[in-house]
């Protein structure tokens, strides 16, 4: 029988390539050391959340606990409702997208009766709450629709009326205990699409709508209530340069809004007038995917916001139940089963530790982790690193430079394919308490939640 070696060798040499690459998804790697320089800081949180809009069924206390509970949830700290500047019962239907529907009246605005039992629900365990219209009145519009695409018809008794609407939301919210923060003009006014309620304005619309709005809140008693632009869909601002340009309309804004889509890691964030800056809105319109690889992609996307300066990070939808329009993608934190998405416990990963009024810290990261730390009040910190990996990181360390932590040991809370923000056990640091070492799984998220001497 004649051999053929090099037969045989090519086989042998294929083995041992399948026999390495099987060794190294499954390797455990070191990690350079991350620095946390707790005497740097860069911007404070206000915190992280999502949107509730055409809510029409019962929400439970256990469902909104599970979502706004710092202690036992997800602790969302933003609600973003939607505000209709009208009564007409068809534009209440149009934002319900559903069968039956209700909505609860103001004297000239209004909300879906769902939105707004959430609200209250999620008023009740601390989270703070903001408001955006998605269009003015249809006889406002150059479509005729509310429920539709078209643009405002900018003059003056249209924005006179219009501010006056927006303004009235606020006294239906107080009459039904609630209060919001901030008011958007225009949920996405960059966006025409014929199947929901759109609005697109002009930059130089906006900053003459402004003023008009400014006074309107002030003369219905709420002057404290932050106008907020631009809110375009992919994290654009030029629809807001006219208003910023001009002083005098650049004093009335209060807050920088701006969507994510399709824009995963941005440059910057606006810097004007010292505004803070959240992303509002970002979901996948792709087909539902609940799981890990899903969420690491919703990681990164937080992170490389945090890292450039963003003040507030939302995800669109919370739990996605019957809706219409978010019906077996991955639009919602939930799918249409309140099943909770891995997604939303990265979300956790954060809201829950990273409380409104906390700072992010500077670092310095030699290793594969995607990192950001965080300070609060009383020296509590909070460190989020996250594992794109498909290999562990071993014994990465975290160096605590500027504070100590020799009395209180630290925590770790991760989220990965069999783990969904879950306690561990605590550890001890070392070198003085200032550091901390801990193997980092692949495919995970971990959320160092400590406190300094």
């Amino acid at each position: 029988m004649k051999i053929r070696w090099p037969h045989y060798i090519g086989i042998f040499l294929l083995s041992l390539a399948l026999l390495f690459l099987g060794l190294a998804w499954t390797r455990v790697f070191p990690g350079g050391p991350v620095t946390v320089n707790w005497n740097t800081t860069r911007q404070t949180i206000d915190g992280f959340g999502g949107s509730v809009t055409g809510y029409t069924g019962e929400f439970t206390a256990a469902q909104a606990d599970r979502f706004f509970s710092p202690d036992t949830g997800l602790g969302l700290s933003l609600l973003r409702i939607r505000a209709i500047a009208d009564t007409i019962d068809l534009d209440c239907w149009c934002v319900a997208n559903t069968t039956p529907y209700t909505c609860v009246l103001g004297s000239h605005s209004q909300i879906v009766t769902g939105d707004l039992q959430i609200a209250k629900l999620a008023a009740e365990r601390g989270t703070r709450l903001f408001a955006s219209p998605w269009s003015p009145p249809a006889r406002m519009k150059t479509s005729g629709k509310y429920c539709g695409s078209g643009s405002i018809i900018g003059n003056s008794a249209n924005y006179f009326e219009y501010a006056a609407n927006l303004a009235s939301f606020n006294l239906l919210l107080k009459a039904n205990g609630l209060s919001i923060d901030a008011l958007s003009i225009q949920n996405e006014p960059n966006a025409s699409d014929e199947h929901y309620d759109t609005c697109t304005w002009t930059a130089q619309q906006i900053h003459d709508f402004i003023p008009y709005l400014s006074n309107a809140l002030k003369s219905a008693g709420f002057g404290g209530v932050k106008i907020a632009v631009p809110e375009q869909s992919t994290w654009r601002f030029q629809l807001m340069e006219a208003s910023m340009a001009d002083p005098a309309v650049a004093a009335d804004v209060g807050l920088i809004l701006g969507h994510a889509y399709g824009v995963k890691s941005p440059s910057s964030v606006p810097s004007i007038n010292g505004l803070h800056v959240w992303q509002s809105e970002v979901g996948g319109f792709s087909g539902y995917d609940g799981g890990m690889k899903d969420a690491l992609t919703w990681g990164q996307f937080i992170h490389n916001y945090m890292n450039v300066g963003a003040n507030a990070w939302m995800y669109w939808s919370l739990d996605c139940g019957p809706a219409y329009f978010n019906h077996d993608n991955n639009m919602c934190l939930t799918d249409q089963k309140e099943n909770v998405a891995k997604r939303a416990y990265v979300l956790g990963q954060y809201a829950k530790f990273v409380r409104p009024g906390w700072q992010r810290v500077d670092l310095t990261n030699r290793g594969p982790l995607l990192v950001t730390a965080y300070k609060g009040p009383e020296n509590k910190f909070a460190i989020v690193a996250i594992n794109k990996n498909r290999w562990a990181v071993s014994n990465q360390s975290f160096v605590l430079n500027g504070v100590m932590s020799q009395s209180s040991p630290v925590t770790p809370w991760m989220t990965s394919a069999s783990a969904s923000l879950a306690e561990q056990p605590t550890i001890a640091l070392s070198s003085n308490g200032t550091i901390i070492t801990y193997t980092i799984p692949a495919n995970s998220v971990v959320t160092f939640q400590g406190q300094g001497d």
